[in-house]
């Protein structure tokens, strides 16, 4: 019999994978310009690949659990992930670096399509704590990407064995996985096939959940692959902006522990939705106009608002379904919508800048995409449901 701290913890493991993939490459995206030329388009597209790829293949990881079976399904996404980061070390070719987006983002769609269909099966006295910590590893994930990716750098003799490296995490999740499962009942399909007629689309309630979700990610993945080259275009060296990124997916691991479990026993849920769109929208001002101020508080709050109202939506997934079944459901198409949008964010922020060359630009258009997410916030009510 299988503990749920043991769940848990693998559950954790995993969810570190997440966005290791996505956070990495930024903290190197100025050295890969110089050693190639590429523009900012181009840059943004090796972030806009994996995410479009998470929200296109979102809809086909229920017919993949189907099919061979979540506990298969999760080890060949952690394998895929480890492939994936160890083609970068191949160094500064397109076809390489674009394959491994697009292995990371298959790869990433499946852990995250099955992670919250797990929490609501087999953790489910402990909702709100799960769902914060493996959210919060999933964020940590993107730190440690973002933080450490520079100096190993500078420790390994190459950006592209830097990226590599990050291949490790994914072959120790498998490994967990495998030794969590290995006991498992063989047969662990999930009970009713998701087909895409079948998803809650005359929900106006996923629908406001999906919005939420969908407008949140794009200013979280366009300030993902622009926070550290917008700080070192404006004048900060190499060294500092990296330790800002750091900042700012630290801060996400801060918001993504915090305020899932303070959400899910509040019955002011809507206003703390409001409050982080507040506090996102501010801090998008300061970086936009006044990048000098405080960046590391600045970013910090930023970081903390962002990721944290994303996480707590993350856990409407699970609260708002009845089973499994319900959560796989509303999943794939809050998931299939919010990647596939969200996706183009970091290239459209790439072109602006190749086309007018301002940040302030880039920046005010995110702070108005998060004022845009409060039309979805009277939806999201508690003690309700999705079917």
């Amino acid at each position: 019999m299988r503990s749920s701290a043991a769940v848990l913890s693998v559950v954790v493991l995993v969810a570190i994978n997440l966005r290791l993939a996505l956070s990495s490459l930024p903290a190197v995206a100025t050295a890969i310009q110089a050693e190639t030329g590429w523009n900012d388009a181009l840059i943004g597209a090796l972030t806009t690949v994996p995410v479009l790829t998470m929200g296109v293949f979102a809809l086909g990881v229920p017919v993949l659990a189907e099919r061979v079976g979540r506990r298969g399904a999760v080890a060949a996404a952690l394998a895929t992930m480890a492939v994936a980061m160890l083609l970068r070390g191949v160094g500064a070719i397109a076809l390489t670096l674009f394959i491994s987006a697009l292995l990371a983002g298959l790869a990433i769609a499946i852990l995250g399509g099955l992670v919250p269909g797990i929490v609501r099966e087999q953790l489910a006295g402990s909702m709100g704590t799960a769902t914060a910590l493996w959210t919060a590893a999933m964020m940590g994930g993107a730190a440690l990407g973002a933080a450490a990716t520079l100096p190993l750098a500078e420790l390994l003799g190459g950006w592209n064995r830097a990226l590599a490296f990050w291949a490790a995490p994914a072959i120790f999740g498998l490994i967990a996985w495998i030794a969590l499962e290995r006991d498992a009942p063989s047969h662990d399909r999930p009970p009713t096939l998701v087909r895409l007629r079948d998803l809650p689309w005359r929900s106006p309630t996923a629908w406001a959940l999906t919005g939420f979700m969908t407008l949140n990610s794009i200013v979280f993945y366009s300030a993902l692959a622009w926070i550290a080259p917008s700080y070192e275009e404006r004048g900060y060296a190499a060294e500092t902006a990296g330790i800002f990124f750091g900042i700012f997916t630290a801060g996400q691991v801060v918001g993504a522990l915090l305020l899932p479990r303070w959400s899910h026993r509040s019955r002011y849920r809507r206003s703390l939705f409001a409050a982080t769109l507040v506090l996102c929208a501010g801090a998008l001002a300061l970086i936009a106009f006044a990048p000098t101020f405080a960046p590391p508080v600045v970013l910090a709050v930023f970081a903390f608002s962002l990721s944290g109202g994303f996480a707590m939506a993350l856990g409407l997934l699970s609260e708002y379904a009845h089973d499994a079944a319900g959560s796989a459901r509303l999943t794939a198409m809050a998931f299939s919508i919010t990647y596939t949008v969200a996706a183009f964010g970091p290239f459209i922020a790439g072109a602006l800048m190749d086309a007018i060359n301002s940040w302030s630009l880039v920046f005010t258009l995110l702070g108005v995409v998060t004022v845009a997410q409060a039309v979805t916030v009277p939806l999201l009510k508690q003690n309700v449901s999705v079917d």
